[in-house]
């Protein structure tokens, strides 16, 4: 049985209920709140730590993603799934820059649902397992065959956010923004010089995994 707390944010009330019925169900330790207002009021002082918000994107036509800021910086680990009957490229990447980390539109499946949030949850593990390669978010390590490889820390976060989505491509933008938490307009050689000592270090250390590219699209990760 799962221990993770969830905050299921819905002002429809049957809806609501059938969320927070379906994660107890599940094993999950459920919590609810049905208006904006609700919200604002537990996010001024946050008494319970949660794991993930399932977040209404309107909530009796107030707009929630005005209070993901603030839940970001009261719940500084809480991942934010979103809700919405806006099923379009342009809304879901905007509600993605503002820190929501997932997004679902209406109508939706409780079984994918549940799917996307054991997703986030991984996320949140010490312990992130690709191949023969094992990292610990905790103790910043990475060991291969159980043998520990020395990383600095832009090397360690870098291959963090490649293992943690396999097979995903991420451009040097994204990665100069998260990886290196700025952005420029200036062209740099940070990602490469970075990405090649990388790779050096997996391949000297004998994992089976490697670090791939390909010109104007990106990098990515896979076994």
């Amino acid at each position: 049985m799962s221990s993770h707390r969830i905050l299921i944010v819905e002002d429809e009330t049957k809806l609501l209920s059938h969320l927070s019925k379906t994660f107890a169900d599940e094993g999950f330790s459920t919590f609810t709140c049905a208006s904006f207002v609700e919200l604002e009021n537990l996010l001024k002082i946050p008494v319970k730590r949660f794991d993930v918000v399932i977040l209404d994107r309107l909530l009796h036509g107030k707009d929630s993603a005005e209070l993901i800021n603030r839940m970001k910086e009261v719940l500084p680990e809480v991942k934010i799934m979103i809700l919405s009957a806006i099923n379009s490229a342009s809304e879901k990447a905007a509600l993605l820059d503002l820190g929501a980390d997932d997004y679902l539109a209406k109508p939706f499946s409780s079984e994918e649902l549940i799917a996307r949030i054991r997703v986030l949850l991984r996320r949140n593990l010490p312990e992130l397992k690709f191949g023969n390669v094992i990292l610990n978010t905790e103790k910043r390590t990475a060991k291969v065959d159980g043998k520990e490889i020395p990383l600095q820390n832009k090397e360690f976060v870098l291959l963090r956010t490649l293992i943690r989505t396999p097979g995903k491509v991420f451009n040097k933008i994204f990665l100069y923004e998260h990886v290196w938490e700025m952005s420029t307009e200036v062209e740099s050689n940070v990602v490469e010089a970075t990405v090649n000592k990388l790779r050096r270090r997996l391949e000297d250390a004998g994992t089976n995994v490697s670090i791939k590219s390909m010109r104007n699209k990106g990098y990515w990760i896979e076994e």
